[in-house]
């Protein structure tokens, strides 16, 4: 069981939703939709030529850096992750993956 949350926030819930409302907002403003309401923890797909797991709180497999969230674009839509660089960075970098994945574990809460 995943209880939502975004790596460097705490157990401060406000702080929580802060931030992944900024990065929610920021990808809706720099995409042109909003991303889907459900809250990814994980996510199966292939990244370039490597089929990889994607999980928030560890280090992107491909780029490094803890991941912060990961955002459904919807139906035929690519997946946005957000990941911090390094340890300290003030903003989060994202990337926009292909819309297929094999697999896509949501937050229980």
């Amino acid at each position: 069981m995943s209880t939502f949350f975004i790596p460097g926030t705490g157990e401060d819930g406000r702080l929580t939703e802060r931030a992944y409302a900024d990065m929610r907002a920021a990808t809706e403003r720099d995409l042109g939709v909003p991303p889907n309401v459900r809250r990814i923890v994980k996510l199966w797909a292939r990244r370039g030529s490597t089929d990889c797991v994607t999980e928030v709180g560890l280090p992107d497999p491909l780029r490094g850096g803890v991941v912060l969230a990961i955002f459904d674009m919807g139906h035929c839509r690519p997946f946005v992750v957000w990941w911090q660089p390094h340890s300290g960075a003030a903003t989060g970098l994202r990337e926009i993956l292909d819309p297929q994945a094999y697999a896509v574990v949501e937050f229980d809460s």
